[in-house]
Protein backbone atom coordinates (compact mmCIF):
# COMPACT_ATOMS: atom_id res chain seq x y z
CA UNK A 1 0.00 0.00 0.00
CA UNK A 2 1.46 3.39 -0.63
CA UNK A 3 1.42 5.67 2.09
CA UNK A 4 0.71 9.07 2.16
CA UNK A 5 2.91 12.56 2.66
CA UNK A 6 0.25 12.56 5.29
CA UNK A 7 0.30 10.03 7.12
CA UNK A 8 4.57 10.03 6.76
CA UNK A 9 3.97 13.33 8.92
CA UNK A 10 1.95 11.70 11.42
CA UNK A 11 4.79 9.60 12.68
CA UNK A 12 6.91 12.66 12.73
CA UNK A 13 4.48 14.42 15.21
CA UNK A 14 4.96 11.21 17.47
CA UNK A 15 8.82 12.63 18.20
CA UNK A 16 8.18 15.77 19.33
CA UNK A 17 5.11 17.53 21.08
CA UNK A 18 6.81 21.06 22.13
CA UNK A 19 7.33 23.92 19.57
CA UNK A 20 7.58 27.56 20.22
CA UNK A 21 5.44 28.10 23.47
CA UNK A 22 3.18 25.39 23.65
CA UNK A 23 3.28 22.06 25.14
CA UNK A 24 1.24 19.49 23.41
CA UNK A 25 -0.56 17.26 26.23
CA UNK A 26 -2.52 15.13 24.13
CA UNK A 27 -2.94 14.45 20.34
CA UNK A 28 -2.75 16.10 18.05
CA UNK A 29 -5.41 13.56 16.70
CA UNK A 30 -6.50 14.01 13.25
CA UNK A 31 -10.47 12.96 12.03
CA UNK A 32 -11.63 12.86 8.81
CA UNK A 33 -9.77 13.57 5.63
CA UNK A 34 -9.49 14.61 2.18
CA UNK A 35 -7.03 15.26 -0.51
CA UNK A 36 -6.52 18.72 0.23
CA UNK A 37 -7.60 19.12 4.43
CA UNK A 38 -7.03 17.09 7.32
CA UNK A 39 -9.55 17.76 10.98
CA UNK A 40 -7.52 18.19 14.17
CA UNK A 41 -8.10 17.87 17.80
CA UNK A 42 -5.80 18.26 20.54
CA UNK A 43 -5.03 19.38 24.35
CA UNK A 44 -2.10 21.73 24.73
CA UNK A 45 -0.79 23.79 27.49
CA UNK A 46 -0.12 27.36 26.48
CA UNK A 47 2.94 30.03 27.51
CA UNK A 48 2.58 29.79 31.42
CA UNK A 49 3.73 33.47 31.46
CA UNK A 50 0.50 34.18 28.96
CA UNK A 51 -2.56 34.97 30.85
CA UNK A 52 -5.55 32.20 29.84
CA UNK A 53 -8.00 35.20 31.09
CA UNK A 54 -6.79 37.79 29.16
CA UNK A 55 -5.14 38.85 25.85
CA UNK A 56 -3.50 35.33 25.23
CA UNK A 57 -5.62 33.96 22.09
CA UNK A 58 -3.63 35.89 19.11
CA UNK A 59 -0.03 34.91 20.63
CA UNK A 60 -1.72 30.87 20.74
CA UNK A 61 -3.01 31.02 17.64
CA UNK A 62 0.31 32.11 16.34
CA UNK A 63 2.33 29.70 18.42
CA UNK A 64 -0.20 26.97 17.36
CA UNK A 65 0.56 27.46 13.58
CA UNK A 66 3.78 27.84 13.83
CA UNK A 67 3.62 24.41 15.25
CA UNK A 68 2.42 22.63 12.89
CA UNK A 69 4.54 24.43 10.17
CA UNK A 70 7.64 22.89 12.09
CA UNK A 71 6.31 20.22 12.80
CA UNK A 72 4.45 19.48 9.89
CA UNK A 73 4.91 21.97 7.31
CA UNK A 74 0.86 21.80 6.97
CA UNK A 75 -0.81 24.88 8.46
CA UNK A 76 -3.85 25.69 9.46
CA UNK A 77 -6.72 26.39 7.53
CA UNK A 78 -9.08 27.38 10.47
CA UNK A 79 -9.86 26.99 14.33
CA UNK A 80 -13.19 25.46 14.48
CA UNK A 81 -13.20 25.46 18.30
CA UNK A 82 -11.27 26.63 21.59
CA UNK A 83 -12.31 25.56 25.38
CA UNK A 84 -10.27 26.61 28.34
CA UNK A 85 -9.52 23.14 30.45
CA UNK A 86 -9.03 23.17 34.01
CA UNK A 87 -7.99 26.71 33.92
CA UNK A 88 -4.32 25.78 32.87
CA UNK A 89 -4.71 23.68 29.26
CA UNK A 90 -6.61 24.64 26.40
CA UNK A 91 -8.68 21.91 23.79
CA UNK A 92 -8.44 22.76 20.07
CA UNK A 93 -10.44 21.52 16.77
CA UNK A 94 -9.51 22.99 13.80
CA UNK A 95 -8.89 22.28 9.96
CA UNK A 96 -5.33 21.95 8.27
CA UNK A 97 -4.52 22.33 5.01
CA UNK A 98 -2.54 19.17 3.47
CA UNK A 99 -0.48 18.47 0.53
CA UNK A 100 -1.62 14.69 -0.07
CA UNK A 101 -0.53 13.13 -3.02
CA UNK A 102 -2.97 11.06 -4.56
CA UNK A 103 -2.20 7.16 -4.40
CA UNK A 104 -1.24 5.22 -6.48
CA UNK A 105 -3.32 2.51 -5.52
CA UNK A 106 -7.07 2.29 -4.25
CA UNK A 107 -6.43 -0.49 -1.54
CA UNK A 108 -6.71 0.75 1.52
CA UNK A 109 -6.92 -0.94 5.65
CA UNK A 110 -8.77 0.39 8.25
CA UNK A 111 -9.11 -0.85 12.21
CA UNK A 112 -12.29 -0.79 14.13
CA UNK A 113 -13.35 -1.79 17.79
CA UNK A 114 -15.31 -0.78 20.79
CA UNK A 115 -16.15 -1.29 24.48
CA UNK A 116 -12.90 0.99 26.23
CA UNK A 117 -13.72 0.57 29.86
CA UNK A 118 -11.87 2.54 32.88
CA UNK A 119 -10.31 0.28 34.69
CA UNK A 120 -9.50 2.02 38.43
CA UNK A 121 -7.55 0.11 40.10
CA UNK A 122 -4.50 -2.22 39.04
CA UNK A 123 -5.41 -5.03 39.94
CA UNK A 124 -8.41 -5.50 37.50
CA UNK A 125 -5.09 -5.48 35.20
CA UNK A 126 -6.68 -2.92 33.30
CA UNK A 127 -2.56 -1.59 32.42
CA UNK A 128 -2.40 -4.85 31.17
CA UNK A 129 -5.46 -4.74 29.01
CA UNK A 130 -4.49 -1.55 27.52
CA UNK A 131 -1.49 -3.56 25.78
CA UNK A 132 -3.90 -3.87 22.75
CA UNK A 133 -3.47 -0.35 22.07
CA UNK A 134 0.31 -0.79 21.21
CA UNK A 135 -0.62 -3.75 19.03
CA UNK A 136 -3.12 -1.31 17.30
CA UNK A 137 -0.58 1.82 16.68
CA UNK A 138 1.81 -0.76 15.12
CA UNK A 139 -0.45 -2.47 12.95
CA UNK A 140 -0.90 -0.97 8.77
CA UNK A 141 -3.79 0.95 9.07
CA UNK A 142 -5.15 4.12 6.93
CA UNK A 143 -7.41 5.31 9.69
CA UNK A 144 -9.33 4.05 12.37
CA UNK A 145 -13.08 3.29 13.76
CA UNK A 146 -14.73 3.80 17.15
CA UNK A 147 -18.18 2.09 17.39
CA UNK A 148 -19.11 3.45 20.65
CA UNK A 149 -18.61 2.96 24.20
CA UNK A 150 -15.24 4.87 23.57
CA UNK A 151 -15.85 5.83 27.31
CA UNK A 152 -17.98 4.23 30.01
CA UNK A 153 -20.00 6.90 32.44
CA UNK A 154 -20.22 5.09 35.33
CA UNK A 155 -22.53 5.83 38.60
CA UNK A 156 -24.14 8.91 37.26
CA UNK A 157 -21.94 10.73 35.33
CA UNK A 158 -24.18 10.81 32.50
CA UNK A 159 -26.02 13.60 34.37
CA UNK A 160 -23.27 16.19 34.16
CA UNK A 161 -21.86 17.93 31.81
CA UNK A 162 -18.83 18.20 34.28
CA UNK A 163 -18.32 15.05 34.94
CA UNK A 164 -18.80 13.94 31.25
CA UNK A 165 -16.21 15.96 30.38
CA UNK A 166 -13.80 14.84 32.79
CA UNK A 167 -14.06 11.20 32.05
CA UNK A 168 -13.81 12.08 28.20
CA UNK A 169 -10.60 13.89 29.20
CA UNK A 170 -8.99 11.12 31.93
CA UNK A 171 -9.47 8.58 28.87
CA UNK A 172 -7.59 11.02 25.96
CA UNK A 173 -4.72 11.60 28.84
CA UNK A 174 -3.75 7.24 28.57
CA UNK A 175 -0.21 7.47 27.27
CA UNK A 176 -1.45 4.02 25.63
CA UNK A 177 -4.32 5.04 24.23
CA UNK A 178 -3.00 8.64 23.00
CA UNK A 179 -0.11 7.17 21.47
CA UNK A 180 -2.49 5.30 19.30
CA UNK A 181 -4.58 7.93 18.61
CA UNK A 182 -1.64 9.97 17.07
CA UNK A 183 -0.97 7.25 14.75
CA UNK A 184 -3.88 7.59 12.64
CA UNK A 185 -6.48 9.46 11.53
CA UNK A 186 -10.11 8.58 13.70
CA UNK A 187 -13.73 8.39 13.46
CA UNK A 188 -16.07 7.93 15.80
CA UNK A 189 -19.53 6.96 16.51
CA UNK A 190 -20.97 6.57 20.38
CA UNK A 191 -23.34 3.62 21.81
CA UNK A 192 -24.84 3.65 25.05
CA UNK A 193 -22.08 4.03 27.95
CA UNK A 194 -20.63 7.27 26.21
CA UNK A 195 -24.26 8.57 25.52
CA UNK A 196 -25.93 7.88 28.91
CA UNK A 197 -26.51 4.89 31.38
CA UNK A 198 -26.31 1.27 30.23
CA UNK A 199 -28.97 0.65 27.18
CA UNK A 200 -30.50 4.44 27.55
CA UNK A 201 -32.57 5.28 24.86
CA UNK A 202 -33.47 8.68 23.18
CA UNK A 203 -35.61 9.34 26.38
CA UNK A 204 -32.88 10.14 27.84
CA UNK A 205 -33.13 13.55 29.68
CA UNK A 206 -29.08 14.28 29.21
CA UNK A 207 -28.71 13.51 25.57
CA UNK A 208 -28.00 16.93 24.31
CA UNK A 209 -25.29 17.51 26.89
CA UNK A 210 -23.73 14.34 26.02
CA UNK A 211 -23.81 14.78 22.32
CA UNK A 212 -22.13 18.47 23.02
CA UNK A 213 -19.66 16.46 24.57
CA UNK A 214 -19.17 14.06 21.89
CA UNK A 215 -18.33 16.88 19.15
CA UNK A 216 -15.74 18.43 21.60
CA UNK A 217 -13.68 15.42 21.63
CA UNK A 218 -14.40 14.06 18.03
CA UNK A 219 -13.02 15.40 14.61
CA UNK A 220 -15.69 13.58 12.33
CA UNK A 221 -16.89 15.15 8.63
CA UNK A 222 -20.31 16.64 10.42
CA UNK A 223 -22.94 15.66 13.33
CA UNK A 224 -26.10 15.30 12.47
CA UNK A 225 -28.10 17.74 9.89
CA UNK A 226 -28.55 21.27 9.96
CA UNK A 227 -32.26 20.78 11.63
CA UNK A 228 -31.56 16.81 12.76
CA UNK A 229 -29.73 16.61 15.93
CA UNK A 230 -27.17 13.33 16.61
CA UNK A 231 -23.98 11.27 15.76
CA UNK A 232 -24.56 10.36 12.44
CA UNK A 233 -22.46 10.96 9.66
CA UNK A 234 -21.03 9.61 6.23
CA UNK A 235 -17.45 9.59 4.37
CA UNK A 236 -15.86 7.96 1.72
CA UNK A 237 -12.14 6.30 1.16
CA UNK A 238 -11.34 4.83 -2.13
CA UNK A 239 -13.84 2.83 -3.69
CA UNK A 240 -15.76 2.54 -0.01
CA UNK A 241 -18.09 4.99 1.45
CA UNK A 242 -18.79 4.55 5.21
CA UNK A 243 -22.66 5.36 7.15
CA UNK A 244 -22.36 5.78 10.50
CA UNK A 245 -25.10 5.38 12.40
CA UNK A 246 -26.85 7.25 15.71
CA UNK A 247 -28.57 4.47 17.17
CA UNK A 248 -28.81 6.21 20.49
CA UNK A 249 -30.35 9.64 19.94
CA UNK A 250 -33.45 8.67 18.38
CA UNK A 251 -34.33 4.64 20.05
CA UNK A 252 -37.52 3.83 21.53
CA UNK A 253 -39.55 0.93 21.39
CA UNK A 254 -41.41 1.72 17.83
CA UNK A 255 -37.63 2.41 15.75
CA UNK A 256 -34.18 2.92 16.33
CA UNK A 257 -32.81 6.18 14.11
CA UNK A 258 -36.09 8.54 13.99
CA UNK A 259 -37.57 9.56 10.74
CA UNK A 260 -35.15 11.58 9.71
CA UNK A 261 -31.73 9.99 9.99
CA UNK A 262 -33.62 6.88 8.68
CA UNK A 263 -34.55 8.82 5.31
CA UNK A 264 -30.76 9.91 5.48
CA UNK A 265 -29.62 7.20 5.24
CA UNK A 266 -31.78 5.44 2.82
CA UNK A 267 -31.26 8.89 0.44
CA UNK A 268 -27.55 8.71 0.76
CA UNK A 269 -27.39 4.15 0.44
CA UNK A 270 -29.28 5.55 -3.01
CA UNK A 271 -26.79 8.23 -4.39
CA UNK A 272 -23.98 5.82 -3.58
CA UNK A 273 -21.69 4.96 -6.32
CA UNK A 274 -19.09 2.96 -4.11
CA UNK A 275 -18.27 -0.60 -4.77
CA UNK A 276 -18.07 -1.35 -1.11
CA UNK A 277 -21.19 0.53 1.59
CA UNK A 278 -20.50 -0.12 5.04
CA UNK A 279 -22.92 0.58 7.31
CA UNK A 280 -21.75 1.04 11.09
CA UNK A 281 -23.93 0.54 13.98
CA UNK A 282 -23.30 0.60 17.62
CA UNK A 283 -25.05 -2.52 18.30
CA UNK A 284 -25.89 -5.38 15.77
CA UNK A 285 -28.02 -5.18 13.38
CA UNK A 286 -28.44 -8.80 12.00
CA UNK A 287 -28.54 -11.26 15.13
CA UNK A 288 -30.87 -11.63 17.33
CA UNK A 289 -30.08 -11.23 21.24
CA UNK A 290 -32.98 -12.43 23.55
CA UNK A 291 -32.79 -10.32 26.74
CA UNK A 292 -30.15 -8.31 25.42
CA UNK A 293 -30.23 -5.17 22.41
CA UNK A 294 -30.04 -5.48 18.61
CA UNK A 295 -31.79 -3.85 16.39
CA UNK A 296 -34.45 -6.09 15.64
CA UNK A 297 -35.62 -4.51 19.55
CA UNK A 298 -36.81 -1.36 18.22
CA UNK A 299 -40.04 -1.14 16.34
CA UNK A 300 -39.71 -2.56 12.08
CA UNK A 301 -36.21 -0.82 11.88
CA UNK A 302 -34.42 -3.97 11.03
CA UNK A 303 -37.04 -5.02 8.68
CA UNK A 304 -37.50 -1.77 7.27
CA UNK A 305 -33.56 -1.61 6.45
CA UNK A 306 -33.48 -5.18 4.85
CA UNK A 307 -36.24 -4.49 2.83
CA UNK A 308 -35.13 -1.13 1.66
CA UNK A 309 -31.56 -2.54 0.41
CA UNK A 310 -33.24 -5.29 -1.32
CA UNK A 311 -36.26 -3.55 -3.01
CA UNK A 312 -33.31 -0.81 -4.40
CA UNK A 313 -31.10 -3.36 -4.95
CA UNK A 314 -28.17 -1.54 -2.94
CA UNK A 315 -24.74 -3.32 -3.83
CA UNK A 316 -21.89 -4.28 -1.85
CA UNK A 317 -23.28 -3.80 1.45
CA UNK A 318 -21.22 -4.82 4.58
CA UNK A 319 -22.41 -4.56 8.02
CA UNK A 320 -20.03 -3.28 11.07
CA UNK A 321 -20.72 -3.57 14.61
CA UNK A 322 -19.72 -3.83 18.32
CA UNK A 323 -21.34 -3.27 21.77
CA UNK A 324 -20.94 -7.13 22.71
CA UNK A 325 -18.38 -7.72 24.18
CA UNK A 326 -17.49 -10.60 22.06
CA UNK A 327 -16.53 -10.80 18.26
CA UNK A 328 -18.20 -12.82 15.39
CA UNK A 329 -18.88 -12.60 12.22
CA UNK A 330 -22.16 -13.55 11.04
CA UNK A 331 -24.05 -14.18 7.29
CA UNK A 332 -27.60 -13.37 6.51
CA UNK A 333 -28.83 -15.26 3.08
CA UNK A 334 -31.10 -13.58 1.39
CA UNK A 335 -33.91 -15.12 -0.87
CA UNK A 336 -33.19 -13.11 -4.35
CA UNK A 337 -30.40 -11.12 -3.88
CA UNK A 338 -26.45 -11.72 -2.40
CA UNK A 339 -26.10 -12.64 1.83
CA UNK A 340 -25.41 -9.73 4.00
CA UNK A 341 -22.15 -10.38 5.96
CA UNK A 342 -22.33 -8.33 9.54
CA UNK A 343 -19.08 -8.21 11.23
CA UNK A 344 -18.56 -7.35 15.29
CA UNK A 345 -15.49 -6.46 17.09
CA UNK A 346 -15.62 -6.30 20.96
CA UNK A 347 -14.10 -5.51 23.82
CA UNK A 348 -11.01 -3.43 23.26
CA UNK A 349 -10.44 -3.01 26.94
CA UNK A 350 -13.82 -3.93 29.12
CA UNK A 351 -14.41 -7.45 30.37
CA UNK A 352 -15.54 -10.63 27.98
CA UNK A 353 -18.95 -10.99 28.52
CA UNK A 354 -19.22 -13.55 31.07
CA UNK A 355 -23.04 -15.37 30.01
CA UNK A 356 -22.88 -15.58 26.33
CA UNK A 357 -23.06 -19.56 25.54
CA UNK A 358 -26.15 -19.29 23.08
CA UNK A 359 -25.61 -20.64 19.30
CA UNK A 360 -25.64 -18.25 16.77
CA UNK A 361 -27.40 -19.81 14.06
CA UNK A 362 -26.29 -16.92 11.48
CA UNK A 363 -22.64 -17.47 12.73
CA UNK A 364 -19.67 -18.33 10.28
CA UNK A 365 -18.11 -21.44 11.86
CA UNK A 366 -15.20 -21.10 14.19
CA UNK A 367 -15.39 -17.20 13.95
CA UNK A 368 -16.52 -16.15 17.78
CA UNK A 369 -13.96 -14.77 20.01
CA UNK A 370 -14.25 -14.29 23.73
CA UNK A 371 -11.16 -12.32 23.77
CA UNK A 372 -10.25 -9.20 23.74
CA UNK A 373 -9.82 -8.33 19.98
CA UNK A 374 -9.89 -5.47 17.24
CA UNK A 375 -10.88 -5.20 13.49
CA UNK A 376 -9.96 -4.65 10.82
CA UNK A 377 -10.53 -4.75 6.95
CA UNK A 378 -8.36 -4.43 4.03
CA UNK A 379 -10.07 -3.46 0.44
CA UNK A 380 -7.54 -5.19 -2.33
CA UNK A 381 -7.12 -6.85 -5.81
CA UNK A 382 -8.56 -5.35 -9.16
CA UNK A 383 -11.68 -6.35 -11.30
CA UNK A 384 -12.82 -9.22 -10.42
CA UNK A 385 -10.49 -10.15 -8.05
CA UNK A 386 -11.67 -6.75 -5.68
CA UNK A 387 -12.47 -7.99 -1.99
CA UNK A 388 -12.82 -7.00 1.03
CA UNK A 389 -11.12 -8.95 3.81
CA UNK A 390 -12.38 -9.13 7.21
CA UNK A 391 -10.33 -9.98 9.99
CA UNK A 392 -10.17 -9.80 13.83
CA UNK A 393 -7.14 -9.56 15.85
CA UNK A 394 -5.74 -10.22 19.51
CA UNK A 395 -4.51 -8.09 21.90
CA UNK A 396 -1.04 -8.71 20.28
CA UNK A 397 -1.86 -8.61 17.25
CA UNK A 398 -2.22 -11.95 16.03
CA UNK A 399 -4.85 -12.65 13.58
CA UNK A 400 -7.75 -14.85 15.01
CA UNK A 401 -9.18 -15.30 11.63
CA UNK A 402 -9.67 -14.05 8.39
CA UNK A 403 -12.72 -13.65 5.90
CA UNK A 404 -12.31 -13.02 2.03
CA UNK A 405 -15.59 -11.49 0.44
CA UNK A 406 -15.44 -10.97 -3.16
CA UNK A 407 -16.87 -8.01 -4.78
CA UNK A 408 -18.61 -9.73 -7.23
CA UNK A 409 -20.46 -11.66 -4.37
CA UNK A 410 -22.12 -8.97 -3.12
CA UNK A 411 -24.16 -7.62 -6.59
Amino acid sequence: MTKSLFFFFLFVLNISLKAQNIEVVAGPVYGHYTDSTSNFWMLVKPDLNTSLNGGWTSKFNVDLQQFFIQKTGFSINRINYTKIVEDIFVMVKGVLDVKKPKAKTKDICFLFGSCVFPYPILWLTGKKKELIFNSMAKHEKDFMIWLGDNVYYLLGEWKSAEKMHKKNLKTRLKPKLNSFMKSCPQYAMWDDHDFGSNNDDGSNVSKYESLDIFKQYWVNPYYGLDTVEGTFTHFSHSDADFFMLDTRFYANESGLLGEAQFEWLKARLLESKANFKFILSGMQILTDNPSEEDMGDFGTTKEDLLEFLKLNKISGVILISGDRHYGELVKLERKGTYPLFEITSSPLTAIVNPNYTRKNILRVENTLIRKQNFGKIHLLGEDVNRKCRLELYDRDGKSFWQYDVFLSELQ
